[in-house]
């Protein structure tokens, strides 16, 4: 059993905590706690993050928290001219030490958060699926502040411990019962931020690292969202979890309509339908090649068109000065690992490589910068790695 699996049976096996009395009270898992907007709390999670708490942001966000420091935790996924993602809040940072206190980064002004600069993002596709709604693309990770060497992670709502990564981050989205049709309606008026009638997802998955990223949102009123936005294929990364053809993304902006892709794991060979598992160690290299869902009404955008409104935001000007100074304060990451392009999950290192080509290389371990408090037992990541050798 690797080093990895066992600090994952760890954080499960104290995912509940002791009070004074030594009575033990299980943590509610993020993926349960539904909101309706804007009616949600300042922290989802606050102080009861479990061995890896507490909360490093808050959730109740607006124009006083936007800004190249913000800590809001809260993200949107609506359009091609208007999604986030998560990323570290401090510089040359790395998904494996940063997953549990990631912070929003937007492509548009106006969700309290920080916001991506114009030029990060080199080229993305947003597919409008039955059931789902998909971005992916290539971009300049160092100006979200990651590592450009950092092969990445995955981050969703759940983890080893239920509790998410990032800690209490949350989704939402106006994007479902749109499709391109709508949507080149919505980029004639240059408005992509002005329907605020928002829907939290529940099930949703973020992959970023090698320069690439891939996120996608599950529509909670699917009974099979939690199987399309399957959070336990972290190590083959976007290549399977997301499909799309990222060998012709890059330097191009579209925005598609799509078929639903088979969930990940699933595939069929000679007839028979099998679900394929990721093993918890050796090499992860999945037996079957994945098939891009067909896609239809694709229609090409240019990145000022779609972020002009980051272009004349003031935060955005002083991003080079604010990343520099930028502090981060609150849980670490859990140091598990999982890359986007080929190789990645909620235990992780990974990156999104190009989509059917499994490169499931073994991320390594990372340890957190963060000590766990138990109980008032505290027990590092270097000493557990010592009594497990």
């Amino acid at each position: 059993m690797s080093k990895h699996t066992l600090l994952s049976l760890f954080a499960i096996a104290f995912s509940s905590l002791v009070d004074a009395q030594g009575t033990s009270s299980a943590l509610e898992p993020l993926a349960s706690k539904h909101f309706t907007w804007p009616d949600i709390p300042f922290q989802v999670t606050g102080d009861n993050g479990g061995i890896r708490g507490p909360q490093a942001g808050f959730n109740q966000c607006n124009s006083t928290t936007e800004n190249q420091q913000s800590e809001c935790q809260t993200m949107f996924l609506n359009n091609l001219g208007d999604f986030c993602m998560w990323s570290s809040g401090q510089p040359d940072d790395t998904v494996g030490e940063s997953e549990a206190r990631e912070f929003a980064w937007c492509t548009a002004p106006g969700h309290g958060t920080r916001v991506i600069p114009p030029g990060a993002i080199t080229g993305a596709q947003w597919l409008y699926a039955k059931n789902y709604l998909q971005v992916v693309g290539f971009l300049d990770q160092t100006q979200v502040n990651l590592d450009a060497s950092d092969e990445g992670g995955e981050l969703d709502p759940h983890g080893a411990d239920e509790q998410g990564n990032p800690l209490g981050g949350i989704v939402f989205t106006n994007g479902f019962g749109m499709n391109s049709a709508s949507f080149q309606q919505l980029a004639s008026t240059g408005n992509f931020t002005g329907n605020q009638n928002y829907t939290q997802v529940i099930e949703w998955i973020d992959f970023i690292g090698s320069g690439m990223f891939c996120l996608k949102m599950c529509n909670p009123d699917d009974p099979n969202a939690a199987e399309l936005c399957q959070h336990i294929y972290d190590e083959v990364g976007c290549n399977y979890n997301a499909l799309a053809n990222y060998g012709s993304i890059n330097g191009t902006f579209e925005v598609c309509d799509s078929d639903d892709m088979t969930p990940p794991g699933v595939f069929v060979e000679n007839g028979v339908t099998t679900t394929w598992f990721q093993p918890a160690t050796g090499p992860v290299i999945p037996p079957y090649t994945t098939t891009i869902p067909s896609s239809s009404n694709c229609v090409t955008y240019q990145s000022s068109q779609l972020f002009a409104a980051a272009a004349t935001d003031p935060a955005v000007a002083t991003v080079t000065s604010s990343s520099a100074s930028s502090s981060v304060t609150g849980s670490s990451g859990s140091g598990s690992s999982s890359k986007a392009s080929g190789a990645s999950g909620s235990t992780g290192t990974g990156t999104a490589g190009a989509a059917g080509n499994a490169s499931g290389s073994i991320p390594s371990f990372q340890s957190p910068a963060t000590p766990f408090v138990v109980a008032g037992f505290i027990v590092t990541v270097t000493t557990m790695l010592a009594m497990l050798a």
